[in-house]
């Protein structure tokens, strides 16, 4: 019998990561939550999209998408979808 050790098992399974959904493929209005409150979207958007809808600069942001903090290189790619709930925070400087 041969002895392995932890990383090995678990290099087997492969990397664990949670599937990334896909924007519903809809036309009517989307519901959100955002920042705590209902939003209505026109329909499904990305990160990206729904911040240049809303005139907010995404390099002064931190999103996050159902618990999930996006990073900002995926905001054009990362869906936002019937139900979500997004967090959107601005910096702030000071001293």
């Amino acid at each position: 019998m041969t002895l392995r050790r932890w990383w090995q098992y678990a290099s087997d399974s492969g990397p664990r990561r949670t599937p990334r959904r896909e924007p519903e493929r809809r036309t009517g209005p989307v519901r959100i939550r955002l920042n705590g409150e209902d939003h209505e979207l026109a329909g499904p958007t990305t990160v990206g999209g729904h911040l240049e809808t809303l005139g907010i600069d995404g390099r002064r942001v931190a999103v996050e998408r159902n618990l999930m903090v996006v990073r900002r290189a995926l905001y054009d790619t990362e869906p936002v979808a019937d139900g979500d709930e997004v967090e959107i925070v601005n910096f702030v400087g000071g001293g």
